[in-house]
């Protein structure tokens, strides 16, 4: 038999282990492509897409804070290449203009926020972040530049942390909205309930950035059932924020809850002297270090534990102004809500369901994300939980995911050789 008798449509090769099928949800025929793997080593892959059709991808090199590496595509997605520019660092990738900070806007500028602020010395209320800016779509790149960011003193404690950790949006008028997320109290004193998400502007194209609202905290949170806390998970509070403009004024924004690092014990199968399948097994040496306290024993396996916590979804009917109560969603959990619209279908993907992290989904909203489609999971295997999303036509979507096994997650300089990262078509079809 010829190995290459069973190939994608667009190039002459083998099928891929992850082939494309479709899912009905409701009115809408789910067309999921091919699992394409696209980078071999890192992990935690974020997209953004410009309107010449191009696409980068980065992803880390090491978890939290190490270098990226970075692919770029010049035909949505379809082929890849390696990239480098000023937008791709070798040093901390937080500290830099890259991830999900990087937005192309209406005229044509593209720009890019760190990650990090830092309190301004001697200037009350006033921090300071780094910021990129491009006139060709990434390839060439003015930076670092200085970014400013006020935030009331009497809601915010400059000893606190304060994250551009969510994404940019540009609305119709020019006004740029950043979803971020800050400690509702000193880190150290609590493991659970330290975060709150909100929102900053800019009128400026992001030189200078204010407060704008608050989107969510433990306080708003409606969750008479304790949905969230039922199965022995512990909570950041609202964080990982992803805004979306539906048209209006209307907007989403969806934010994880889940603790499954900093000593927080997740929970997880019983110890095994022997294991089924090491898609969804690690041994107690491979989970990340971090997770559990005491550490889990070497010699033994382990697998999944419960369903992780859902995420929450906020609304806001004025630009963000003001939001509503924040409620958990039915399906979704786990990390990193991304959000995407296209022909008034809204996607939302999320990783980690359960720990060891494991399973990536999307799912649908044909109505603004106010009811959602069964989730659609299209990544069985151990991952960081960290995907992306993007329209890159009508109807379609790109997604990037990963794989990451084992999840000890060490800090090797080129990745860890197992990690891969991949891409994935999404076409949506109304019937």
């Amino acid at each position: 038999m010829n190995p290459f008798s069973a190939v994608n449509h667009d190039f002459d090769g083998p099928a891929s282990s992850f082939p494309p099928r479709v899912e009905r949800r409701g009115p809408m025929h789910i067309h999921l492509g091919e699992i394409r793997v696209v980078m071999r080593g890192p992990m935690f892959p974020v997209l953004c897409g410009f309107s010449d059709e191009s696409i980068i991808l980065w992803a880390q090199l090491t978890e939290e804070g190490g270098a990226t590496a970075a692919i770029r595509s010049g035909n949505l997605g379809r082929t890849w290449r390696p990239f480098q520019s000023g937008l791709h660092c070798t040093e901390r990738w937080a500290d830099h203009g890259v991830g999900p900070n990087t937005i192309e806007l209406g005229c044509g500028l593209t720009i890019a926020v760190s990650i990090f602020t830092k309190p301004i010395p001697e200037q009350p209320g006033w921090y300071r972040a780094s910021r990129w800016e491009s006139p060709d779509h990434g390839k060439t790149v003015r930076g670092p530049l200085e970014t400013r960011l006020f935030l009331p003193c009497d809601l915010f404690d400059p000893s606190q942390t304060h994250y551009f950790h969510g994404n940019i949006i540009e609305m119709p008028d020019g006004l740029l909205l950043a979803a971020m997320q800050g400690s509702e109290r000193p880190l150290s004193e609590s493991l659970g309930m330290p975060w709150r998400s909100f929102l900053s502007s800019s009128t400026d194209r992001g030189q200078t950035w204010e407060f704008h609202s608050t989107v969510a905290s433990m306080n708003t949170i409606h969750d008479p059932s304790n949905r969230a806390t039922k199965d022995g998970w512990q909570l950041l509070g609202p964080c990982e924020p992803n805004i979306l403009h539906l048209g209006g004024g209307r907007m989403l924004c969806v934010m994880r809850l889940v603790n499954d690092g900093g000593g927080s014990n997740p929970p997880i199968s019983p110890a095994m002297d022997e294991y089924h399948d090491l898609s969804y097994t690690v041994r107690g040496d491979e989970v990340y270090p971090r997770s559990c306290a005491p550490p889990l024993a070497g010699d033994r396996y382990f697998t999944l534990g419960k369903p992780s916590a859902p995420m929450i979804i906020s609304r806001s009917n004025d630009h963000g102004r003001t939001w509503g109560s924040s409620t958990p969603m039915g399906q979704a959990r786990g990390c990193f809500p991304r959000l995407a619209a296209s022909n008034g279908i809204v996607a939302l993907t999320y990783g980690a369901l359960a720990f060891p992290r494991w399973g990536n989904c999307v799912a649908f909203s044909a109505d603004g994300g106010i009811t959602w489609s069964e989730e659609i999971q299209f990544g069985p295997f151990l991952t960081s939980g960290y995907n992306d999303i993007v329209e890159v036509e009508t109807g379609r979507f790109l997604c990037a995911l990963d794989c990451t096994p084992p999840q000890s997650w060490v800090r090797e300089p080129a990745g860890y050789a197992a990690h891969w990262v991949g891409v994935m078509d999404i076409r949506v079809e109304s019937v």
